[in-house]
């Protein structure tokens, strides 16, 4: 007795109510009406149910589309969060080539003959020709990169 009760009740809940006839018709006042049995004397038109969204393979489908829109969308706010940031690195560096490139030239136009530390890491004294490329390129340099 008790396995034919759970039997019936598994079977009712079992049941799909997607597979009921779904009809479509214009009523008398020309309203669209939908339901499971039209009025007698209409003509209805069949409409066919679509599958669960849980059972579909079309939703799986679409699923995967939004996981591949979603990875495309995050793959480029990445690539713009680079961008900026390189962005931001490029308007630091120029601050520091400025400021590098304004002392360098403040400190070949004081005159005499000073001791310049080479790229080496010695110290000379240049010549007048030396010192006045060096004042040039600093020039260009102040030029390039401060505003």
């Amino acid at each position: 007795m008790r396995h034919t009760t759970v039997f019936s009740i598994l079977l009712l809940l079992s049941v799909n109510p997607a597979s009921a006839a779904m009809f479509k018709w214009t009523d008398a006042n020309g309203n669209v009406q939908y339901g499971e049995h039209p009025p007698a004397g209409t003509s209805a038109e069949h409409i066919k149910a679509t599958p669960e969204p849980g059972n579909s393979a079309p939703a799986a489908s679409s699923l995967q589309q939004q996981v591949d829109a979603l990875d495309k969308r995050l793959a480029e706010e990445a690539e713009l969060k680079a961008e900026s940031e390189q962005k931001e690195q490029d308007v630091e560096n120029r601050k520091i080539n400025c400021t590098n490139a304004k002392n360098n030239l403040e400190q070949l136009q004081l005159g005499g003959h000073r001791l310049t530390r080479m790229p080496d890491g010695n110290y000379e004294r240049l010549e007048e020709k030396e010192k006045q490329a060096l004042i040039s390129k600093n020039k260009k340099a102040v030029e390039a990169f401060c505003d």
